[in-house]
């Protein structure tokens, strides 16, 4: 008896979707059917983290990636764990199922308005109420997470999924593999002419490379454009590893979390060419960047300013690589008006800030504790140039985000786009789709906390992945702000226990180490890489370290301790 279940199997092996993110319940035909279609379920301990982790999957592949959720409250974690794919424009399809049509007018059991729930944070939902529009809503679902890109949701009730389907025999039209970006739109001639038109003459001219760049697979094209225009690159964090930050025109991040030689190479700008970036408030440091002339190129209108010098509505690789035509009849033209001493100057500031960059502030921190700049030095010697950095939002994208090289261009940097807790089913979505490589995540003790139960996970479905917890006993996000900003700390609402995450890795079958120095976490990480198995490494650091914030520049900080 084939089943509608069997046709939601069907169409996913179809379109050789083979890995399934869930959290069991209620819906037997559905397993039976993926079962049977040879497709991985991936039985997660939590919704939320089993979408994180289909997020993490995605970003890496830019497929269409499923998680499921069951009906009532089962749904409603997935749809409040979708924030971070709406943000990071991840194509994530929220399958969940709906109690059943039949009954649902009579008061049934966890009955909720799933559909209103899934709308803010996809780009389209919808339910199919009878079993033969079912594999259409479902290419339906995955045709608008790859096109936007972002979430998409398509909910069935659960007798739906389990009622008989008869065919009648005509097999199923056959549709093009999805991928996001799924549409491309090219610029127009008289647009690349204006564009280029303007670049030429800039005498400091800088390339912001965000999300969109990232989304687009744009990161040839980005170095490219750099040395065609000579032209320093700096990246939103959502856009870092745009470009190899190896390379001498690579600046680095911009924004809230940044270097000050970045914030200042964007300042000292007389135009800016702005790839696939919203320039939102942490990009822009809360709205106080970006005032020079801007060219701006996304897919989307609300990405676009009137207010702009210029906006082009297309999509940023076909728009880079139709500048780099254009250059390429005239490369004297591109370049004749630039400050090439202007450009000079930053590379050498760039190499020196670099070369201070890992360095420990004299500040007699307590014994027994790191700094987190050692942290990063320690993952920066470890990880290979195509490995997979993944980091938390706060502070952990502060220190890695900044400090961290992504010495190779594409997916070799994701960060939780504002969700704290994120990366570490992030980590392990992201190690499952690229078993190759190696990918570490990097939280604090207050990320953690969220959902480091998904180490069983990651232990049971055999998923090496490496996490560092940055281990300062607090929130020190908010232990800072109360301190140099508010001028008051509340301990009871921002301190932790003294707790071992190694000890509690090792409870749920991972290992786990503490570390309290360079040297203990240097030889930890060789261990991890060494053994293959999933590995949680607890690293003591100094509470008292104040992250690269640019909100701390104004509150009378030393700028050493930074």
């Amino acid at each position: 008896m084939r089943r509608v279940a069997d046709v939601v199997a069907e169409t996913l092996r179809a379109q050789e979707i083979d890995t399934f993110f869930m959290l069991t319940g209620g819906d037997p035909a559905l397993w039976t059917a993926l079962q049977r279609e040879g497709i991985r379920m991936i039985p997660c301990r939590s919704e939320q983290g089993a979408a994180y982790m289909a997020d993490g999957y995605a970003r890496m592949t830019g497929r269409p990636t499923f998680v499921y959720g069951q009906h009532g409250p089962g749904s409603a974690n997935i749809a409040s764990a979708l924030a971070d794919a709406y943000w990071a424009m991840s194509p994530v399809v929220s399958l969940t199922s709906s109690v059943p049509a039949a009954t649902r007018d009579r008061h049934e059991y966890q009955l909720l308005d799933q559909l209103a729930m899934h709308r803010p944070v996809t780009h389209w939902a919808g339910e199919a109420l009878r079993g033969s529009h079912v594999r259409s809503m479902l290419l339906r679902a995955m045709h608008e997470a790859t096109s936007a890109p972002g979430p998409a949701h398509l909910d069935i009730p659960r007798d739906v999924l389990a009622e008989a389907l008869e065919s009648d025999g005509t097999p199923d039209a056959s549709v093009a593999h999805l991928r996001a970006p799924q549409y491309r739109v090219a610029p127009s001639p008289e647009a690349v002419k204006a564009i280029v038109a303007r670049l030429s003459s800039a005498r400091r001219l800088v390339i912001m490379a965000g999300s969109g760049s990232r989304v687009s697979g744009a990161n040839p094209e980005v170095q490219q454009l750099a040395d065609a225009l000579r032209a320093p690159v700096v990246t939103s964090i959502g856009g870092k590893a745009s470009i190899s930050e190896a390379h001498p025109l690579a600046v680095g991040v911009v924004g809230r979390y940044a270097a000050g030689v970045a914030n200042d190479v964007v300042a000292e700008a007389d135009l800016v060419l702005v790839l696939g970036s919203r320039l939102g408030s942490v990009t822009s440091d809360s709205f106080t960047m970006f005032s020079s002339d801007l060219i701006r190129v996304d897919t989307r209108t609300d990405s676009l300013d009137p207010s702009a010098t210029l906006n082009v509505l297309a999509d940023v690789k076909l728009t880079a690589q139709a500048l780099l035509s254009a250059l390429g009849a005239d490369p004297q033209a591109a370049t004749g008006a630039r400050d090439t001493a202007w450009v000079a100057s930053v590379t050498e500031r760039v190499a020196g800030w670099r070369e201070s960059a890992l360095k420990v502030p004299s500040t007699g921190g307590a014994s027994g504790q790191m700094h987190p700049r050692e942290v990063v030095s320690a993952l920066s010697e470890s990880l290979s140039p195509s490995d997979v950095m993944v980091a938390d939002t706060g502070y952990m994208a502060a220190w890695a985000g900044v400090l961290y090289q992504a010495r190779e261009a594409g997916t070799t940097f994701l960060r939780a786009a504002g969700s704290l807790g994120w990366a570490i089913p992030g980590a392990l979505g992201a190690q499952l789709a690229a078993p190759d490589r190696r990918v570490v995540c990097v939280t604090g003790d207050g990320g953690a906390g969220y959902n480091i139960a998904e180490l069983e996970t990651a232990v049971r479905v055999g998923i090496p992945v490496t996490i560092v917890v940055v281990n300062n006993g607090t929130l020190a996000f908010e232990y800072h702000l109360q301190k140099y900003v508010e001028k008051n700390v509340i301990p009871e609402i921002n301190d932790f226990s003294d707790l071992d995450y190694g000890a509690v890795a090792r409870s749920l079958g991972a290992d786990g180490v503490l570390v309290r120095s360079k040297s203990e976490l240097d030889d930890a990480l060789a261990a991890a890489l060494r053994s293959g198995a999933p590995t949680l490494i607890d690293a003591r650091v100094d509470r008292e370290a104040i992250a690269p914030v640019t909100s701390y520049a104004n509150q009378g900080i030393d700028p050493s301790v930074i």
